[in-house]
């Protein structure tokens, strides 16, 4: 199996970003890759938009069951992450098969998962490795705060030239990605995570 890894200038807009990726993937298909990874905050305003996750899938059940190892990556903006694999999954999985949790940092789409850290990574559940390290990039700091800020600095940069108020008017990606306004909190998906009311605006 062929695997790209694009890493692509930051997109200035998300139409620049999935314009970007779309060319990436024809590039990486046409040179035999069967998927393709980006860097997690590519696509600016990402994050703040809402978007459902897929109820339960038989065919999920059955891939993790035969599966020597299973990798949990959902984020929901804001929220706990769902429970997509149950206790009762992990323990009809192989024995010495392996669960990465990538998730744990919102909680986890794995039953079975408690966050651990880098000084004592796994833990094992029914026979089935563990391996949930909150802050995974952590092993890379270095790498993976040049990555962050290449995500984030251009937001910074237009933040400080134009404002927050005249920033959220003007483009959808940022307004977005606001969570709190004058001491109100603005996103559902963490005000239903914690328990907060939110505020329309």
């Amino acid at each position: 199996m062929i695997i790209a890894l694009a890493s692509p200038r930051v997109a200035t807009s998300l139409e620049d970003g999935l314009e970007k990726i779309d060319r990436l993937l024809a590039e990486a298909s046409e040179q035999g890759a069967e998927i393709a990874c980006f860097p997690e905050a590519y696509l600016p305003g990402l994050r703040g938009q809402d978007f459902a996750v897929l109820p339960f899938d038989p065919a999920t059940q059955e891939a993790v069951l035969q599966a020597d190892l299973v990798i949990g990556a959902v984020l929901v903006p804001g929220a706990a992450a769902p429970k997509l694999v149950t206790r009762d999954m992990v323990r009809a999985m192989k024995r010495g098969s392996v669960i990465v949790d990538v998730a744990v940092d919102q909680g986890g789409c794995v039953e079975t998962t408690h966050a651990t850290t880098h000084a004592a990574p796994t833990y094992v559940v029914d026979g089935v490795v563990h391996y949930c390290v909150a802050n995974m990039p952590g092993a890379v700091s270095r790498t993976s705060t040049q990555a962050l800020t290449n995500a984030t600095l251009p937001w910074v940069l237009r933040l400080a030239k134009h404002g927050s108020e005249r920033l959220a008017a003007a483009e959808e990606g940022f307004r977005l990605a606001v969570n709190t306004r004058a001491g109100r909190l603005l996103n559902r998906a963490v005000g239903e995570a914690h328990g907060i009311q939110v505020s329309a605006s």
